[in-house]
């Protein structure tokens, strides 16, 4: 055997041997991760000047997290996916399908030396879209342009085939908290459950609103959520001129029961809407 031979012998042993310590690179044995971000592109993102600044901040919180993963997974094993999905609005010019498919990536469809080029690639492309989006989802400056999001048919027919039995399901909904439209008869209602919250907001009217709310137990109607998953709820904030104090607390309070009454097995997280930095900060904590 000559020399060269024995030397490449002796560091494919060495290599065998540390890959066998326990300091060797550590590989996580999570399922891959789903990342899903909803939007609202109702008039909320009018409500407050820096409402696309705080939107983007959020959703590029998510990528962020996002990468954490692949990398965890040292990018050529990894099989995460992230998508963005736009809850319809009626009437609206936006191609919300077209940006769908912009706004994803699924690593699992690519070989391992694709993955890393396709992750820095889409990462790199985000902000740009981002924009885009927005600018195309502005159909003015007064709330009367937009009508609302049907944020309740959204869950009750799709937000299962958005998720992944097989994944760990982490879900972002940027939303002010409302399910209303411009038509308050517009939904379904059955005594002191609706699909929309105008009506059930009204019910808890009093300042002892949520005692009183054990008794008549008003709330949204519940969906069947067949899949796992992590919910974040951001951006909750009351309407322009709304002159109840406690709205968020109320919405918050709907959102909650609403999911845990549509079969979730983990207790949402809700967040106010807040600067962009803290919002980015609030989601990287607990996605």
């Amino acid at each position: 055997m000559n020399m060269n031979n024995y030397l490449l012998i002796v560091v494919f042993s060495l290599c065998l041997l540390a890959c066998s310590e326990d300091t060797g690179p550590i590989i996580s044995t999570n399922p891959p991760t789903n990342y899903v971000v909803l939007l609202d592109l109702s008039d909320r993102i009018i409500q407050t000047k820096d409402q696309v600044d705080i939107d983007t901040n959020a959703i590029l919180s998510v990528i962020d997290k996002f990468e954490e993963d692949v990398r965890a997974s040292l990018v050529i094993k990894s099989m995460d996916k992230f998508a963005i999905r736009i809850i319809p609005q009626e009437n609206s010019p936006l191609d919300g399908g077209r940006f769908e498919d912009e706004l994803c990536l699924d690593l699992s469809k690519y070989s391992p030396a694709e993955k890393l080029k396709k992750l820095k690639q889409f990462k790199g492309e985000l902000p740009g879209k981002l924009k885009l989006l927005y600018q195309k989802a502005k159909l003015g400056n007064k709330s009367n342009s937009y009508n609302g999001v049907d944020i309740w048919k959204y869950f009750n027919e799709q937000i299962n085939s958005d998720l992944d039995r097989t994944y760990e399901n982490k879900v972002l909904i940027l939303t002010d908290g409302y399910f209303d439209f411009e038509d308050e008869n517009h939904g379904l209602r059955n005594n002191s459950s609706a699909t929309t919250t105008g009506p059930l907001l009204k019910m808890m009217k009093d300042v002892n609103w949520r005692s009183d709310a054990e008794k008549e137990q008003p709330g949204i109607i519940p969906v069947e959520l067949n899949v796992s998953a992590k919910w974040v709820v951001c951006g909750i904030q009351p309407k322009s001129g709304c002159k109840d104090i406690l709205e968020a607390e109320k919405l918050s309070f709907l959102w909650e029961n609403w999911l845990k009454n549509s079969g979730t097995n983990n207790s949402p997280s809700l967040i106010m809407n807040t600067s962009g930095e803290k919002v980015s900060a609030l989601i990287s904590k607990l996605l």
